[in-house]
Formats: structure tokens, sequence, C-alpha cells
């Protein structure tokens, strides 16, 4: 413990890469170096500086990291062979699925499923909704699958549904079980102690990066693989295993797929003897933008300590207002191709931007989020106007298999493919604008990012029948604003159009939450009518 501390870690950070002795939970905001001290954590115990961090065998520990992304998982293991070359193999990496499937397969005697259980692709299950679900329409049988999703990642005894009863009885007959069962079965699984015992002394330490995406049955796998009281690994009574987690409630976005906040609060009471610590000093954000989405996020109903900005720069916050959604998306593709010095001859010739070697931005530096998908489609038309290349985020899927070799393919390459089906990703390219959801863009960081639609009815969400909760939606926000790491422009429209039908909405109730100093406007309508806004607000609260 005497090591001295590194130089691309921070007090806060080395403090918890060298804890010992209990469960760890390490609170860390946007921009903090959450993988990169999770990393040093997992290097430091797997190379050997914990004391008796080498087992009774003379062997090095094999340790658990779970991450909520195939990409995140890859990145890690990119990050501990670069650290630890001849190590990095004794750490298992990957999703809750992934190593939740890995179990199944390793224990499928000890399971009610047949040892050659396939997963079924959602293709096959939209083949399979007429047979179970006959009497329901088409739209019906689509709601029903989500319902049971939802109820499958949010409840650990679902017995009295009918429709999930049906639905679960299908595909056991047919030695098939899908995407949310692999984690179901996995706790099933782990009832047995037998194997739980198995598999806690195969992983003396696990980590989970992301805890604040987690919902209650990868909660529930989380306790069945700690057991016990979390002692120490080398000198402890009970042989249970010691528990990293890393995150940051308010990122907490996932609602929709089950996962839930409250989980990442009551962790020490999970998990007794936690130690909790804090990372707030912020790499990614200037200073003006920081401080503008801890304005935000700081209104909600949680709010750890506030981040301080490591970067010199000021940077930027700009606030647009355009007429239509269609001149909003012009005025982006506008401050792109002004942003990168001109994509066309015609546009230096014309004095309209700089010249190319003035230029200090590529497209790869600039992302545009929104709400709904919906959105993107006047972005991409006016993108494509001035010539502007984009990517836009899809379904991932694995490059050179053809769905009609499925049937022919190993076990092994067909788990892959079924887990690579749920990855949302996007083609990445220093030469591309990147055009995401503000789901997907959580993770990533970009100089330059525009979110779109700052309006009422989208943020927050409460458009038609959809509606997402309010303080969830907060922290989608603040998610999309702490993407930006010097520029971020929001931008709104007075009329939009969308699904068909047009709307009029006023400015998102989120942008008058942000202090007006901070704000540059190139519509001095709209600044007028946020400032009225702000000041009718605080009239009423003098009211109470």
């Amino acid at each position: 413990m005497n090591n001295p501390r590194p130089s691309d870690l921070n007090e806060a950070q080395w403090q918890a890469v060298c804890h010992e002795g209990s469960h760890l939970m390490i609170v860390a905001g946007p921009g903090t170096g959450k993988t990169h001290t999770l990393t040093h954590r997992i290097v430091r115990i797997l190379g050997g500086h914990v004391p008796n961090s080498k087992n009774e065998f003379g062997t090095c520990p094999h340790l658990l990291a779970i991450t909520f992304t195939n990409k995140a998982a890859q990145e890690m293991r990119k990050r501990l062979e670069a650290k630890v070359p001849q190590l990095w193999k004794h750490v298992t990496v990957g999703t809750f699925h992934r190593f939740a499937l890995s179990l199944l397969r390793e224990f499928s005697e000890h399971t009610p499923l047949p040892n050659n259980f396939q997963i079924a692709l959602p293709e096959d299950i939209q083949g399979f909704l007429e047979e179970i679900f006959p009497h329901k329409t088409s739209a019906q049988r689509k709601e029903t699958v989500e319902e049971i999703s939802l109820l499958k990642s949010t409840q650990l005894v679902i017995d009295a549904n009918e429709d999930y009863q049906r639905y679960h009885r299908f595909l056991h007959s047919r030695g098939l079980i899908d995407f949310d069962d692999i984690l179901r079965e996995t706790l099933l699984l782990l009832e047995n102690e037998d194997v739980a015992a198995v598999i806690r002394q195969r992983y003396p330490y696990i980590f989970v990066d992301e805890y604040q995406d987690i919902n209650i049955v990868q909660n529930a796998l989380l306790k069945c693989l700690v057991g016990g009281l979390g002692q120490p690994m080398y000198g402890r009574t009970d042989g249970s295993p010691l528990l990293t987690a890393i995150g940051d409630p308010n990122q907490s976005i996932y609602g929709f797929r089950g996962s839930q906040v409250k989980l990442f609060h009551r962790f020490q009471e999970d998990f007794p003897g936690t130690t909790v610590m804090q990372l707030n000093e912020n790499y990614r954000s200037t200073v003006n933008l920081l401080t503008a989405s801890t304005q935000i996020i700081s209104v909600g109903a949680y709010c750890n300590t506030p981040l301080h900005a490591e970067m010199i720069d000021e940077g930027r916050l700009v606030i647009h207002e355009a007429a239509t959604d269609r001149a909003e998306a012009e005025y982006i593709a506008h401050q792109i191709e002004l942003l990168v010095g001109g994509v066309s001859m015609f546009s230096q010739d014309s004095n309209r931007v700089e010249t190319y070697r003035q230029a200090h931005r590529s497209f790869g530096d600039m992302a545009i989020l929104y709400r709904l998908n919906a959105q993107k489609n006047v972005v991409m038309e006016a993108l494509e106007h001035l010539g502007i290349p984009y990517a836009v985020s899809a379904k991932g899927k694995i490059k050179g298999v053809e769905t009609q070799n499925f049937a022919s393919l190993q076990q092994d390459q067909k788990d892959e493919i079924f887990l690579q089906q749920f990855e949302e990703t996007i083609d990445y390219n220093v030469e591309k604008v990147s055009l995401l959801t503000l789901h997907a863009a959580k993770g990533l960081e970009f100089p330059v990012v525009f979110i779109v639609g700052c309006e009422a009815k989208l943020l927050p969400l409460d458009f038609n029948d959809m509606k997402g909760d309010p303080q969830e939606e907060r922290r989608l926000f603040y998610v999309g604003m702490t993407r930006a790491k010097e520029h971020l422009y929001l931008t709104r429209a007075g009329r939009r159009q969308l699904f068909g039908q047009t709307f009029f909405n006023p400015p998102s109730m989120f942008l008058a939450d942000i202090e007006e100093d901070l704000k540059a406007y190139e519509n001095s309508k709209l600044r007028r009518r946020l400032s009225k806004s702000k000041e009718a607000e605080k009239q009423q609260l003098k009211l109470f």
C-alpha cells in the first residue's frame, strides 16, 4: 500500500483503486474517469499489489468484470491487455447476459432446460406469436410481448400472469428461451448452493460498471454471486467474494428496460459493510457546460457532490429557436459546415464559411442527439443537402453471417449472434457526424453536441401515448448535455411535424433551469420568452 500514486490517477481515484477489506461503491459523475478507475483497480488486484493477492495454489486470482454493453466489455479487455499483457486473461469480462449464458451452458444439467437449449431470436418470437396468442390482434401481441419482457426485468415472481405462463410454456416446450430468460434461468440455477459455491470460489472479486442501470433480476443475481458477508478474500471465514460497483444515479435512464435507480441507493443495504467513495473531478466538459448541466440535474431528486471542471476553457452553450423543424435542421447543418470550414467549393467561394485552412473541427467531432428516432429524418435531409456525411445508430449484427445459415453454425457462434442482436451500435468514423438518440449517446463524448427538439412534449417526453418519468427525463437531458466537451447547442422549433401531426410547442422547461449568464442566444425572442417564464415561476414561488 506504500506504492506511489500513478500520474494518471487523481487522489480520489487512487483511494478507490487501493481500497481493501470491504465491498466498494464508487459514485462517479460524467467525465470523472469511471472505466479508467475501475480498470486500474482490477489491474492492482490482478497484479499482486494487494497483500496476499495470490491464493493457496500460488496462482493469480480470477476476477469477474460485468459491463452493460458488449462495446464496454471490449474496451475494458483492450485496456487490461495493454496494462497487464501476461495476466489479463485471468479476468472474465462481459455483459450480465453473456456471463449468465456461459453459466447456463456450463451447468445445464442443474437446470430444467435441455442440454442443447436454444435461444429464440427476435424474428423467431415474432413468428410464434400468432400461435401463442391466436385471439389477439397483431398490435395486441406486440404489446403483450413488451409487457412480458418488462415483467421479467422488474419482478422476481410473475407466476400469476396468464399471458406470461402461456408464452413461457410455449418456448420451453420447444427447448427455447428468450433474452430475458437468460438472467431468470441463471437466477434459478444459483439457488443451487453447490453451484453457487463453485462460482463464488472461482471469482473472489467481482466488479460491476454502470451500476445505475441495474434491474431487480440482475441485483438478485449479484446477491447470489456474492453471498455471505463479503469478507476480504484472504483470511475470510465464509469464502464470499468482494464486490466493487461504480456508477452515477444521475445517469439512470433505462427505466423502460426495467432498471431501477432505487437499487443504486440501497446498495449498502443489499451489501452490508460497503464503503462509499466519490469521484468529482470532471475531465471532459468545459466550465460553463458543466455548470449548466449541474443546474439541470440539481433540480432532480438526487444530486451527488458537485463536479469540478478540470478544463480551463469556459466553453460555449448556444440556445437557438427556429421557425420550423426543417429550419432547425438547416441551422444545425450550416453550423456544422461552419465548424469544419466548409464542405463544398461553393461554400468557400461565397464566403459563407471559413476556409479549410482555418477549420479546427472534423465531422467526427460532432453529434446530433434527439429524444425520438422520428426526429432524425429532417436532420438527415438537411445534412444530405449540404453533402455532410453522417452515421446513424442501428441494431448490431455479426458481419459475414447470413440468417439462413444460422442452423449450421456452432452453438457458441449462435449465442454470439443472439447477444449482438440486442446491442445499439454506430459506425463511428472521424469523417462522419454521429446521429443518436439521447439514450444511445450514453457513455460517449464529442467536442460539439447538438440536442434538437428542446421543447415541451419532447423534453420531457409527453407525446401522444408516450410519456416518460419526469425525473428520468431530466436525467436523460443531463446525460445528453454531458456528452459535450466544448460546444453545446440546444435547439428547438416553433412548429414541428411528427407522425403526420403539426405541433406548436413552447420551450422545454429544462431550458429555464439554466442560468441566463451561461447562455448564448441566437434568437432574441426565445431569450425574452424564457426570461418571462422564469420570472413567472419566481412570482408563483413567493405565494407559498
